[in-house]
């Protein structure tokens, strides 16, 4: 009988399969301990900014010490288990290089705590993707439950902040700073409208309720990115049905956001009133102090653009404002004041290395019909999220945010022996 191209291509997707399945002999089962420990980790994220609210000495807040607690365990079992699983190998190597410019930076600059800190949330989403590869690539491995335990995290404080609203009102900051707790729920929609996409309505209803926090939080930028998810999620560009369902979601989505400007009040103010330094198609927008800390950061950067000024320098040069911003509220400039176009390219070279990565697997888990083909769209939607937040807050050194990502990162590459023939031999 004659092959076919389906055929071929079909023989080559169960070759690809089988030899990636080889590295389970070396990795067996999924070890409780790297199970638990991701757990312990992806739950204590649902605390989000409360720890930065306590101080265990003047230099270090709670949340400051939790990073560094996590980063010694994930160093501890790296070294106990440091198999790198073969899918993410080319991105560690490239995270590799990065964190390396990074220690170079180190060495011939001044030593601050707050550039520890950033360094530490770096590393340990790092040793988190390759532990969580390692647990996805074992057989019987947990990954829907690591996946549900990151949705708990993202909900617990979501009902938390809507049930403090009666007392304390939209946009409160008293439980969870509402920009971070934002940015934060914007993973929970990403992984939700994964799932919409695949098929689960019931994942849209809950999405849609996160984004109804998003906006009673008044986070602006997080509700622009928000839609902005909800429209990538639905994109199928390779039919006219595909083209049609993008443009009405686009077209509801303005119309639900023209219609919250228009009619809640709260949110009309926080974009109108106040630091009105930026205007966009003539109507001037309260910009909250941002301009003013580019330009600061951006001024100080050219002074070192190819190198940087080191780890967390960028904070130092915002003290000149004397406006109480710590923070450049723009990632992108954070990276190329403290690390140089050097560590801007090492950036982008890590971050879509994994990015193409967990697009490749997306494909083969789509083509082979697999169980975590939702998993995958999630993932990417959350690393596009990622990459929005960046241009407008700190995300970058922000635990919650980017470990959960990194996760589920790590989940989907190495998840790749899962699809439906060696899941039945597992079964």
């Amino acid at each position: 009988m004659p092959r076919t191209p389906d055929s071929d291509s079909r023989a080559r997707a169960q070759s690809t399969l089988y030899r990636s399945a080889l590295s389970i002999r070396r990795l067996g089962q999924a070890a409780p301990l790297s199970v638990s420990l991701l757990l312990v980790i992806i739950l204590t994220q649902a605390l989000v900014t409360i720890p930065a609210q306590f101080r265990i000495i003047p230099q270090i807040s709670l949340g400051g010490f939790l990073s560094l607690f996590f980063v010694v365990l994930l160093i501890m079992h790296f070294v106990m288990r440091p198999q790198v699983v073969r899918e993410t190998r080319w991105p560690v190597f490239m995270f590799l290089l990065f964190t390396a410019w990074i220690a170079y930076g180190f060495i011939f600059y001044r030593v601050t705590v707050q550039g520890i800190q950033n360094t530490v949330v770096i590393i340990s989403s790092i040793l988190a993707f390759i532990i969580a590869a390692q647990v996805a690539k074992s057989l019987r491995a947990p990954t829907r439950a690591i996946v549900r335990a990151v949705l708990i995290s993202i909900w617990i404080p979501a009902v938390m902040y809507v049930l403090a609203i009666p007392v304390l009102g939209f946009g409160h900051s008293e439980l969870f700073a509402p920009r971070s707790l934002a940015g934060f729920l914007l993973i929970g929609i990403a992984i939700h409208c994964g799932y919409w996409r695949h098929g689960s309505r019931g994942d849209l209803w809950l999405a849609l309720f996160l984004y109804a926090v998003v906006v009673l939080s008044l986070s602006r930028a997080a509700m622009g990115m928000g839609l902005g998810v909800f429209i990538l999620a639905q994109i199928r560009l390779n039919s006219f049905a595909g083209w049609f369902r993008m443009i009405a979601i686009i077209a509801v989505a303005g119309g639900i956001a023209a219609f919250m400007l228009m009619n809640f009040e709260p949110l009309r103010q926080r974009f109108f009133t106040g630091d009105l330094s930026a205007a966009v198609g003539g109507v001037k927008i309260n910009t909250m102090g941002r301009i003013a800390a580019w330009t600061a950061v951006i001024n100080s950067a050219l002074e070192a653009p190819i190198v940087g000024k080191g780890p967390a320098s960028s904070s130092e040069a915002l003290a000149v404002l004397h406006a109480g911003i710590e923070q450049p509220h723009n990632d992108y400039l954070r990276i190329w004041h403290d690390y140089g176009i050097i560590g801007v390219m090492l950036w982008f070279g890590a971050f879509g290395t994994m990015m193409m990565a967990c697009r490749r697997q997306y494909a083969r888990f789509r083509q082979w019909g697999a169980r975590e083909t939702s998993v995958g769209a999630s993932t990417l939607l959350a690393q596009v999220t990622l990459l929005a937040l960046m241009l407008t807050d700190n995300v970058l050194i922000y635990f919650y945010n980017m470990v959960p990502i990194f996760i589920l990162s790590g989940l989907v590459l190495g998840s790749l022996p899962h699809a439906p023939l060696l899941r039945r031999s597992a079964a």
